[in-house]
């Protein structure tokens, strides 16, 4: 046989494939007597999802060597292997969504074997029987009161189980909740139980049952005995191995017709303020540029329509006195323009991963991996940081910036959202840390995403801010209308939406279109389901930015009606306040729709709220700033000036 030995490239390539699949489980094919791996995930309080550990944290006992290693055929270490390759990195190394998603698999031990075709068979695995320490007994108890459960994977498919239950002593029966007379029992004998087809070497199903009649009470100095029956099955039901996923997926919970409701409310929003925009911009809009038209050519004996328009006003007011103000550059130039980029970044990147998940049946569901979302959300974001460095560029080009300060803006594109984010897990990882959590980020995925960033975001995004600059030109006039030297004052009482406290109002309509997804998809985070209808959120993302851009036409309108000609960041706070409400929702979630405690917990959870209610506030800010800038050239484009 020619051996090709393994070239430093390949080295690469072997680290790189970490990511893509599971050892010996890669096509999930499997022939007879061939070794199935049982891999140990997790293990934590149900009610606290980020408060997971290492499975064995807990004095669960094994078999010291995987199953049947000794059974594996003998491998040149030094002659290159596919399989070897594609296999690489899973006894004990992860991809970098895996890591963050929490899922650290090891090896269960167990000795697990493919059965023959239509065989069915019972095999029982004895893990040991060990005499529990006051430790020991210690930590079993603890994990039965704060209701632990496992999670374990066979071949990618996951399964739970509970560590034990609360027994009345009186009655035998498991009691659901906290009681003084309760008392702690583990489960020790468990059965797994795999349907499989026989003809194409597939698994089909895989379950786990607890024997409630193996509940044993946890006292320390007493001996306990572990057991597992692996028991194969014929697949005998309608699933196949291409649809064997769609047991775990809640399709009643999310089929719900108030999901359907929350389209309709979203739809019906969206008519709304179209029926708004569509009085401003066909009544009062088009009155107005005829005005202000006829008033700029020196018409003074007009007839008809015309002379009773002019008639009717004595002096123009309103926004078409501001022709030489809404133009003016606003303050904090670079600021706005870094927030502006971000914001693109962030858009460009969940527009993305949303149509990415949108067309999993064509590459596969990405519920069904583990590290998948995580993996893609990651690398659309270092890949659109071009986008990022393109819009912040070019915007503070266009508005006039200062030359001596583009660069401060580039960096500020480059280093505001990577910064925040680094302060915000940088503080979950050292939390994580003290308290010993499978969450904790080894030094190599941070070494991953620092290369990430410094070698590929880095780049695109100075990339992206030349290419920007360069789109621009240096000589030519951007804006249909040219700006005073002095700024005309404000006026004196403005009402309220005139003034920033529009900003804080108009982020209601664009959350109002989304809180009911948003609950679906807290729900899919937080307790335990799969998320799965993508084909609704790409609606509802199509509505919100809809709504969103519609709501900042509307505020502009106002505040320029009422002769406020700081409209640039009016716009971006109004869309930007959107992510207030979805921390101030999601406050509400934590405290009535979930079970969480702890400052462990309590601290994943608010943080990770922050880092999404940032993300759609400078993606929704951008694109309420965009929207309004629009809306003012194309009107003031329309008014003729003296």
């Amino acid at each position: 046989m020619i051996q090709i030995r393994l070239p430093p490239l390949l080295l690469l390539l072997q680290v790189l494939s970490t990511s893509l699949v599971l050892a010996d489980e890669s096509d999930h094919f499997y022939k007879p007597g061939d070794v199935v791996h049982l891999w140990v995930n997790k293990i934590g309080p149900y009610s606290n999802p980020q408060e997971a550990y290492e499975y064995y944290t807990l004095p669960y006992c094994h078999p010291k060597n995987e199953a049947h290693e000794e059974h594996r055929p003998e491998i040149d270490a030094d002659a290159f292997n596919i399989k070897n390759v594609l296999t690489a990195g899973k006894r004990g190394e992860w991809s970098i969504g895996e890591v963050l998603g929490g899922h650290k698999l090891r090896g269960s031990g167990y000795s697990i074997f493919f059965p023959k075709e239509g065989k069915s068979e019972t095999v029982t695995e004895k893990e040991c029987t060990k005499e529990l320490s006051a430790k020991e007994a210690a930590l079993f108890e603890k994990a039965v009161l704060e209701r632990y459960f496992y999670q374990l994977y066979l071949d990618d498919l996951p399964v739970w189980g509970m560590v034990g239950e609360l027994v009345d002593p009186k009655s035998g029966e498991i009691m659901s909740e906290y009681s003084e007379n309760h008392q702690a029992h583990i489960y020790t004998h468990r059965t797994l139980v795999i349907n499989y087809d026989g003809d194409s070497g597939r698994i089909i199903t895989v379950d786990l049952i607890s024997a409630k009649d193996s509940l044993v009470p946890i006292k320390p100095n007493t001996k306990v005995s572990f057991e597992l029956d692996v028991q194969w099955q014929p697949n005998t039901s309608d699933l196949t191995y291409d649809t064997r996923f769609v047991r775990y997926l809640d399709s009643a919970f999310f089929a719900h017709t108030i999901h359907w409701f929350s389209l309709l409310n979203s739809g019906m929003m969206v008519l709304f303020l179209l029926g708004i925009l569509s009085f401003i911009l066909l009544r009062t809009l088009r009155r107005d540029i005829l005005k202000a038209g006829m008033a700029a050519d020196g018409i003074d004996d007009i007839e008809g329509e015309g002379a009773s328009l002019l008639a009717s006003e004595e002096e123009q007011s309103g926004w078409k006195i501001l022709s030489t103000e809404v133009f003016r550059v606003p303050s904090f130039l670079p600021l706005l323009s870094a927030l502006l980029g971000s914001g693109t970044q962030v858009l460009t990147t969940m527009i993305g991963v949303v149509v990415f998940c949108v067309l999993g049946p064509l590459h596969g569901n990405v519920y069904e991996s583990r590290d998948e979302l995580l993996s893609t959300m990651i690398y659309l974001f270092t890949l659109c940081t071009i986008a990022a460095g393109y819009v912040s560029g070019r915007t503070f080009k266009i508005w006039g910036g200062k030359h001596k300060y583009w660069q401060m803006t580039m960096v500020l594109t480059l280093v505001m959202l990577p910064m925040f984010f680094t302060a915000v897990f940088g503080i979950l990882n050292t939390l994580s840390l003290w308290h010993g959590t499978i969450y904790t980020i080894p030094i190599w995925t941070i070494l991953k995403l620092a290369a990430l960033y410094g070698c590929i975001s880095l780049p695109l995004g100075v990339f992206g801010t030349m290419l920007g600059r360069a789109s621009v030109s240096s000589k030519g006039h951007h804006f249909p209308t040219r700006t005073n030297t002095l700024a005309r004052p404000l006026p004196e009482n403005l009402p309220f939406f005139a003034t920033w406290k529009l900003s804080l109002v108009s982020g209601l309509f664009p959350f109002g279109s989304i809180f009911i997804e948003l609950y679906y998809v807290l729900t899919s985070i937080w307790n335990y389901k799969f998320y799965h209808v993508y084909h609704f959120m790409f609606a509802v993302g199509l509505i919100l930015l809809t709504v969103t851009s519609l709501t900042a036409v509307l505020g502009t309108y106002l505040l320029l009606q009422y002769e406020n000609h700081y409209w640039q960041w009016h716009a971006f706070l109004g869309g930007a306040t959107t992510g207030l409400y979805i921390y101030l929702y999601s406050t509400y979630y934590f405290l009535f729709k979930t079970s969480m405690y702890g400052i462990l917990q309590t601290t994943y959870y608010f943080s990770y709220t922050a880092v999404l209610s940032c993300c759609f506030g400078v993606m929704c800010g951008a694109v309420a700033f965009f929207s309004a800038s629009i809306f003012v050239k194309t009107i003031f484009r329309n008014v003729k000036v003296d």
